[in-house]
């Protein structure tokens, strides 16, 4: 039944010359309701369908995702649930005539959805790949960083032990002093004291003459 609904109302569709060529543009976030009126009812003409793209077909006597789409048989309000960017496109009303049921009027509408950048964030999953690069990048950047630091400090510590030990090693620290009127401290060894020079023949002479008048 509703196969011969649709190409029933394919064929109205291209049989009409009344149809609007005016597009009204909808603008939805992606995970919000859209709601899109059907601009094509009026006085004279009711609700009969909405066609979204080229073949599918939402409205009575045709089976629809009715967890996903909702319309208003009297107004013609369409009604999307968690709208995504595969719904974006073109929607058209169809709305045929109380007298004559081959005259058609027609509004289309296009429905852009936004991507909510939050939700892209969370589970896009090129922006997650973007987003972990640059996590690396920085955490290789910070290493790179704390090394040259951890070099700089090494070579420092090392030039300043090299001339410490450039000073400890140094030839002036064991070069005696030679300085005219000075003398060293080996060359003063030994006994400069008058009083214990002694003239021991002399001694040993008077001893015996001691002696010899006793």
């Amino acid at each position: 039944m509703w196969l011969f609904i649709l190409f029933y109302s394919l064929f109205l569709l291209q049989k009409s010359e009344t149809a609007s060529d005016i597009v009204t543009v909808k603008e939805v976030t992606a995970g919000h309701l859209a709601e899109l009126p059907c601009l094509s009812i009026d006085e004279h003409h009711r609700f009969m369908f909405w066609q979204f793209g080229n073949n599918d077909v939402i409205g009575p006597g045709n089976p629809s995702n009715e967890k996903k789409y909702n319309y208003e048989v009297l107004t013609g309000t369409l009604k999307i649930k968690g709208v995504s960017t595969a719904e974006s496109g073109f929607y058209k009303c169809v709305s045929r005539g109380l007298l004559d049921d081959s005259q058609l009027r027609i509004h289309s509408i296009e429905l852009i959805v936004k991507s909510d950048w939050e939700q892209v964030w969370e589970s896009d999953f090129e922006t997650n790949l973007l987003r972990g690069m640059s996590a690396v990048m920085v955490l290789v950047v910070a290493i790179a960083v704390v090394l040259l630091i951890i070099t700089v400090k090494r070579r420092k510590n090392q030039r300043f032990f090299d001339l410490e030990e450039s000073r400890e090693s140094s030839p002036a620290r064991y070069t005696s002093n030679n300085t005219p009127g000075v003398s060293s401290g080996i060359e003063n060894v030994g006994i400069d004291n008058t009083a214990l020079d002694i003239d021991f023949p002399k001694v040993f002479k008077q001893m015996h003459n001691e002696q010899a008048m006793q």
